[in-house]
């Protein structure tokens, strides 16, 4: 067996450059007798990134934990917030016109007597506009009263709720550099002018403007949606997602707190004309923005469009726009590249998974680190990985719009001009009879059963009763087998224990303010040297 990789180049720095390589250098060199292991950063000083997500979805405290992060210092240099799930406003429509809302929460809920709860919901409390997921979860009551997910003076990563975070992208790959450099990755910046290649056409060194000729054995990819290396060198072909989602463009601009207005735990994503909006509140201010198709709205309209909804705190801001290249590489490994981030592939950021795309390709590449000569059944695996990962958000992302009965025509076209996947076709086709469970795809990585559930009830596929106008076009079957097997008696059992927990909950858990402000104190008095001007 050839000896392993141990010479690393990434080319781009932002949230996806600097995690990977405090991903590398923590489970790969930052350990006694490691001295041999290279990874340097290469960061262009003349290129801005883009700042993938400020959203996030649970795993990144498991992956930060991991990595031996400080969760407080963390909160403090971030910017951080918690979130507790996603609010879809307006997505669907009730009969009388009103905003039909859903929330998509982080927290599964239990069985009953061995059978999902949606069962019983359908059998004994749909109808009207019952939730489904307040009437399974304490999370909405928790959320709803803007409380945080757990108790002051709690220690890092301690939860009495599944979390993930609200973050400035921009701080986390500072700080993430900070670690990395401390841990021994080198940070070069200048710019890539060109590559050597072997007979292979394996990439041998960068070409570099200022440092010249940098040698190289695996060499990742970051450089956003330039795609520089591997689809640059390597011309990897992209396989575009267009035919199944209409949004190519987005509009972001940063905006204060209203005086006086709770810190909410939670993503907001509200319906407009063309395409929705985002608004994801940090500790000191909002992001939000517009994500749009500009087949139906052209970028100025789409600013427009964006200022009115937001209103007077908005007054004199300039939203930035963005194109969005909406699919993924072939491959994202191709002989000795890897793209890791908006350089391997990018699904609109409406479920936040931006970031978590770049945990798992970090995982994969560490579980498949190659020796030098690249074995193609490593390489083939984490290709196959991630082309279903990135599937599996396409497909959950297409649901959201192919349920949705709004009548404008950017919702219309949205719903029934393009086609759907065929794997989310027989998953429609099934849920028909059978609610969503964890055996549905085996392989799947990030969306449980339970976040189809929510969305589906949320957005009327499982109504009983109501008038059609209130449903979106694809529905369930009127009784559903399983149904006949759930008791009244169990419901009841269990809505008790709901109950019983929100008050719980609700009694014992902090105001969502007051806990980040305990953690960024904690952080402050653990290192004197974030003072509150610091962390401004």
């Amino acid at each position: 067996m050839a000896k392993p990789v141990t010479n690393v180049a990434i080319v781009g720095g932002g949230t996806a450059g600097w995690m990977t390589a405090l991903t590398l250098a923590t489970m790969l060199k930052w350990r006694p007798g490691r001295d041999d292991m290279k990874i340097a950063l290469i960061e262009s000083p003349n290129i801005p990134t883009v700042g993938v997500g400020e959203a996030t979805v649970p795993s990144i405290s498991m992956m930060l934990n991991q990595l031996e992060v400080p969760e407080a210092e963390f909160f403090a240099r971030c910017h951080a917030t918690f979130k507790l799930g996603v609010l879809f406003a307006g997505w669907n429509r009730w009969e009388d016109g009103a905003g039909r809302d859903f929330f998509h929460p982080f927290t599964a809920p239990r069985f009953i007597n061995g059978l999902n709860a949606g069962y019983h919901f359908r059998a004994f409390a749909s109808g009207g506009r019952t939730d489904f997921c307040d009437s399974v979860l304490p999370v909405l009551a928790v959320a709803g009263r803007n409380l945080g997910p757990r108790r002051i003076g709690g220690r890092d990563y301690d939860r009495d709720l599944r979390y993930a975070y609200h973050l400035d992208a921009g701080r986390l790959a500072e700080f993430l550099r900070e670690i990395s450099v401390e841990r021994g990755v080198e940070h070069i910046r200048d710019d890539m002018t060109g590559v050597e290649r072997d007979e292979r056409g394996f990439i041998t060194a960068l070409n570099l403007e200022r440092n010249g000729r940098h040698d190289v054995e695996l060499v990742i990819d970051c450089t956003g949606f330039r795609s520089m290396l591997l689809g640059g060198e390597m011309e990897e072909p992209f396989v575009s997602y267009d035919e199944f989602l209409l949004n190519d463009r987005a509009c972001a601009v940063q905006i204060p707190h209203q005086d006086g207005a709770p810190l909410r735990p939670y993503t907001t994503s509200t319906a407009l004309s063309a395409g929705w909006s985002w608004n994801v509140p940090l500790y000191h201010r909002v992001g939000t923005g517009y994500v749009y198709s500009s087949q139906f709205k052209t970028d100025d309209e789409a600013k427009r469009e964006l200022l009115d909804h937001l209103g007077p705190i908005a007054a004199g801001l300039e939203p930035r726009t963005l194109n969005m290249r909406i699919g993924r590489m072939r491959r994202a490994w191709v002989k000795n590249v890897v793209a890791i981030g908006l350089s391997g592939g990018f699904i609109e950021p409406l479920e936040s998974t931006a970031i978590y795309m770049i945990e798992v390709a970090n995982r994969q590449l560490a579980t498949f680190w190659p020796d030098v000569e690249f074995p193609e059944v490593l390489t083939n695996k984490f290709n196959d990985v991630m082309t279903t990962l990135q599937d599996e958000v396409r497909d959950f992302i297409v649901l959201h719009y192919r349920l949705n009965n709004r009548t404008d025509p950017y919702w219309t076209a949205a719903r029934e001009d393009l086609p759907t996947p065929d794997s989310l076709a027989e998953d429609f086709a099934r849920w028909r009879y059978a609610m969503p469970n964890e055996r549905d795809h085996p392989e799947a990585q990030l969306f449980p059963a339970t976040s189809n559930l929510m969305c589906l009830f949320g957005k009327g596929f499982y109504d009983v009763e109501g008038p059609s106008a209130a449903r979106p076009p694809i529905t369930s079957s009127e009784e559903m087998p399983m149904e006949r097997f759930a008791a009244a008696i169990d419901w009841a059992r269990f809505s008790e224990f709901v109950l019983a927990q929100k008050k719980q909950l609700v009694g014992e858990l902090p105001d969502h303010r007051a806990l980040v402000t305990s953690i960024r104190d904690e952080s402050a008095a653990a290192d004197p040297s974030l003072t509150e001007a610091a962390m401004l």
